[in-house]
């Protein structure tokens, strides 16, 4: 009997009006492990090589990395596992288990009983955990779509006749907010079935010998299914659930509630008598229960680091953490993450840093962190995505920090520059790059703020050496003259390093190229070719919104509901036609695009209800709490919505284009029954042939470090860095093209690449099977990359002056003349300033 099998991709997707991405249930959490061996020897030895946090060491020795790729052997996997007799096991929930008897060296398959069983019946295991003695936690779904559930023992019986190709373990699938699979079958305009987001997960305790016992729970609606377990050395077994009480398993599977804390645990990890915890909504940061004085341990140095340092610790949809936590020696709690690992002695009174996090793939985005482990001798080994382990060794002979220093500057963090960064080091070990976030990581400075420290830096010539220029005066930088001539740089970019000329030509003034983004976004609509078709200037989107309502007297046509937002959708597409060759406010523009946006505006509003217009600002307010911004002012609005669209919550999807997956997906709906009449289209405003530029690079004229910050440069634009990007399409045309090959193990049949499933408070469900790009449909987009001419580069002062006074005009405060007029004004008053 042979099985075909194809994985499903997990999406992260938020869609408006208050419809939730289906994440949580599966792989809700990392591994647990065991203690390390270590002693009181060990610790003092981490001691000499480490040093308090925030104070660099200035002299010798620091740890470098050797990196190993399992990609073979991790599609998915859960963590890594040290037994006590010090071998290490990585458990993939698709690929079985790996075995290293040499501290990571080399790795080997390992066939176990159970996993085979549960790979015979297509089951989808959601946790695993390994104690130290080899006994094996796992919770996992079996239910068949009818229901019913398949004995264990039958299907390990029939696990020999089930060959699998290229020894994929099994089927991912796409897990809904209550646990079900999404299985994206294009049900009519959105509607799945009931079978839909159903999971009856089962928790099983394998112990060395094999034996297989099935733990049993009595659970309350709230806390739905055993969710995630974990394994102490001394054998203890503990399970959570959807809910805030956390179980432990008996020898014979029966359990007990053991403890009950204020929100779901996303983590834990045990040593001795102390179980740690920490989660999501832990606002007070990670918690320590002394399990054999049944009491809290109060530790406010640990806690003090972690709020300031990780204030958002999440798990993301494939297990990977922003804080991971592992403990060392007794009493010792290390912490992983983008800042690096630190070492703390539980109660103590300092926190040490062992490893820097900007000298190391902890600061590399797009290198997730999954798991991490002690080993003997002051060494480290950790997982992150993708299957790159990474063995961390202390190298005694080479300075701390490196010698050469570059500084970089950017006002909020971005993720490809942080890639690029960490590519860089690697490349140059002898040089630290200083990348200095200007409204902190917490968005807790002002924009304006911020760029006067930075001015004043520039003017003092403490400046950084390369800017990321994004929301940043670009015109004004350039005018002054504080701005490099790049032109010979890009020049010499050829073969795979070879950029989209137009995209480099756009950016010529005054002589020369003095930016260049690493990323773009494309503006583009989706919907019935009727009503989009002739979508090519702002009249023309106008037009087609007055006649989208005309045929939809009710629901959303868009899923913006505020006049901001239709402004600042709208500009990205229309605000280069705002200014005049000198530099100047063309009033004509500014007044025809106020006209057609009220146009629009009024349509989309005209058949709203309130419950869409509550929804809106219900995702303002979550926008606010969670990014101290609204949705409007998100560096991601614009993204389009094709879920929303499926499921009928709008009539047509308008916003930018940032990645290939997005492509397919939009590019899919055309399958979905009642949608094949769809087209996919570049739309225009005031202006033709925009594009987006995202990660906008500029280098100091005044930099002592052209050379070095050139490299850099060239790291930004490489095929290595460029492939993998966070906010766009690629610039670099050799990594443009190989961002659409596909992983040929996602593939299924007929192109199917994943499926990705939503479902609203309400109780709607909408899922969309994605097919992935055709070479026709490749060629279209390679098409508009190549005519894209005219870069939409926000100008905050302007842009704010046309939202503020449109706002006053579209609800009647003020005439169009007049609201023009107070455009004109504010942006003479603040350029003379």
């Amino acid at each position: 009997m042979k099985r075909e099998f194809f994985r499903k991709r997990l999406i992260s997707l938020f869609l408006t009006g208050a419809m939730i991405l289906s994440t949580a249930g599966c792989g809700a959490k990392d591994m647990t492990m065991g203690s390390s061996n270590g002693d009181a020897e060990q610790a003092a030895q981490i001691e000499d090589s480490v040093s308090a946090t925030g104070e660099g060491s200035k002299g010798m020795g620091r740890y470098v990395e050797n990196v190993t790729d399992l990609s073979e052997y991790c599609y998915r996997p859960d963590g890594i596992a040290k037994l006590s007799d010090g071998k290490l096991i990585i458990a993939d929930y698709y690929m079985g288990q790996i075995k290293s008897e040499d501290n990571g060296i080399t790795w080997n398959p390992e066939e176990t009983d159970w996993f085979t069983a549960l790979q015979a019946k297509d089951a989808y295991i959601m946790d695993i955990a390994i104690g130290a003695d080899g006994t094996t936690g796992v919770i996992y779904d079996a239910s068949s779509s009818s229901g019913e559930e398949t004995d264990l023992e039958e299907a390990l019986t029939k696990a020999n006749a089930v060959e699998t190709d290229g020894g994929e373990a099994g089927k991912e699938a796409d897990v809904g907010e209550t646990g079900s699979e999404v299985s994206g079958e294009g049900e009519d305009n959105g509607e799945a079935s009931d079978e839909l987001f159903q999971l009856h997960p089962v928790c099983m305790i394998v112990k060395p010998d094999g034996t297989r016992i099935e733990a049993q729970f009595s659970l309350t609606e709230d806390e739905k299914y055993p969710y995630g377990i974990w394994i102490a050395d001394s054998g203890r077994i503990f399970v959570t659930t959807l809910g805030e009480i956390i179980y432990e398993v008996n020898e014979d599977g029966s359990s007990e509630k053991f403890l009950t804390v204020e929100e779901r645990p996303e983590m834990i990890q045990l040593q001795g008598d102390l179980m740690i915890i920490d989660g999501y909504a832990y606002a007070n940061g990670i918690l320590i229960y002394d399990m054999a004085k049944e009491e809290y341990v109060e530790d406010e140095v640990l806690n003090d680091f972690v709020l300031e340092n990780y204030t958002q610790r999440e798990r993301y949809g494939f297990g990977t953490y922003d804080l991971y936590f592992f403990t060392g020696e007794d009493g010792v709690l290390y912490m992983a993450g983008k800042k690096g690992l630190h070492r703390h002695v539980i109660g103590g009174s300092a926190i040490e840093q062992v490893i820097d996090g900007n000298l190391s793939s902890f600061s590399n985005p797009a290198d997730g962190l999954i798991g991490m482990v002690a080993l003997e001798n002051n060494e480290f080994l950790t997982l992150f995505s993708g299957g790159k382990l990474v063995h961390y060794v202390y190298n005694a002979d080479i300075p701390s920090t490196p010698s050469e220093k570059l500084k970089v500057y950017s006002l909020k963090e971005n993720d490809t520059m942080s890639q690029a960064i960490s590519i860089y080091q690697t490349e140059n070990p002898d040089v630290f790059v200083d990348y200095e976030i200007g409204m902190g990581d917490d968005n807790s400075v002002m924009r304006d703020d911020a760029l006067k420290k930075l001015n004043t830096q520039i003017m003092a010539g403490e400046g950084p050496d390369l800017l990321v220029l994004d929301n940043m005066p670009l015109d004004s930088y350039i005018e002054k003259g504080m701005l490099l001539d790049l032109s010979t740089c890009l020049s010499g970019l050829t073969g795979d390093a070879e950029l989209f000329s137009n995209i480099t030509d756009a950016f010529k003034k005054n002589g020369g190229i003095y930016t260049i983004p690493c990323e773009v976004q494309l503006p583009l609509v989706l919907g019935k070719e009727k009503y989009v078709s002739g979508m090519k200037n702002m009249k023309g989107i106008a037009d087609a919104m007055e006649a989208l309502r005309e045929d939809n007297q009710e629901g959303g046509l868009l899923d913006i509901y505020s006049e901001r937002g239709i402004i600042r959708l709208l500009a990205m597409i229309s605000s280069p036609a705002w200014k005049t060759k000198n530099g100047g406010i063309d009033e004509t523009a500014v007044s025809e695009f106020l006209t057609e946006v009220k146009r629009v505006y009024d349509a989309q509003m005209e058949g709203a209800s309130e419950k869409d217009i509550d929804r809106y600002n219900s995702v303002n307010d979550y926008y606010m709490t969670e990014y101290a911004t609204t949705r409007e002012e998100w560096d991601y609005f614009g993204a389009m919505d094709e879920m929303g669209y499926i499921g009928g919550m709008t009539n047509m999807v308008l916003g930018t284009l940032s990645d290939p997956y997005s492509y397919a997906t939009l590019n899919s709906v055309q399958r979905v029954k009642g949608f094949e009449d769809n087209v996919l289209l570049p739309v225009s405003g005031q202006s033709t042939n925009v594009f987006i530029p995202k990660t906008l690079i500029g280098i100091s004229a005044v930099s002592a470090n052209t050379e070095m910050a050139q490299e850099l440069l060239k790291v930004l634009l490489g095929k290595e860095n460029q492939v993998s990007l966070f906010n766009g399409l690629a610039v670099n045309k050799a990594a443009f093209e190989e961002s659409f090959v596909p992983k040929e193990e996602n593939m299924g049949e007929d192109g199917l690449y994943g499926s990705i499933g939503m479902s609203d408070g309400d109780g709607m469900m909408v899922s969309l099977d994605v097919y992935w790009v055709d070479e026709g449909q490749l060629q279209k987009l390679r098409d508009w990359m190549a005519k894209a001419d005219t870069p939409y580069v926000k100008d905050t002062v302007l842009e704010d002056s046309v939202c503020e006074e449109g706002i006053n005009y579209m609800q009647g405060g003020k005439s169009l003349e007049e609201s023009v007029s107070a455009i004109v004004e504010k942006v003479a008053i603040y350029m003379a300033e």
